[in-house]
């Protein structure tokens, strides 16, 4: 009898079947435990946002105090300071279109003692804030 040979290709072979669970515990301790990957859940980054802090020039600081002195005039909204109010005004615009604040120091320094004196006859209609900034940029002047 010659022997005949059969392709791989062909053969039948016998497959044995394994239980589930079995080949799910053959296949955990195959991986070594520095081999696993875990999947962790995180949440998603929110953007950082640089905060620049913003140099103010002498200049800059007595405007931004005369607008605070000018809205706070317009909050408390007295006939007795309107003409101061639009003055404040005035040199406001004065500043931006020529960048000159010669007038934002001048009035500023009128506009000081009125906010002085309506704070101490009612404390809440003008805050500390708005007085210490305005103090504090006209002595950049002196």
């Amino acid at each position: 009898m010659a022997k005949t040979t059969v392709p791989a290709s062909e053969k039948k072979v016998k497959a044995t079947a394994k239980p589930k669970a079995a080949t799910a515990s053959v296949a955990k301790a195959a991986v070594p435990a520095s081999e696993k990957k875990v999947k962790t859940i995180t949440k998603p980054k929110t953007e950082s946002v640089l905060v620049e802090k913003v140099i103010e020039s002498p200049a800059q600081k007595i405007r931004n105090a005369c607008f605070k002195a000018f809205e706070t005039f317009q909050k408390i909204n007295d006939p007795a300071y309107t003409e101061i109010q639009s003055k404040l005004g005035y040199v406001i615009g004065s500043y931006d279109f020529d960048k000159n604040p010669i007038g934002l120091y001048e009035f500023g320094e009128i506009a000081l003692p009125v906010l002085k004196k309506i704070k101490e006859e009612n404390t809440k209609r003008v805050t500390k804030q708005i007085i210490t900034d305005l103090e504090k940029a006209l002595e950049v002047k002196a």
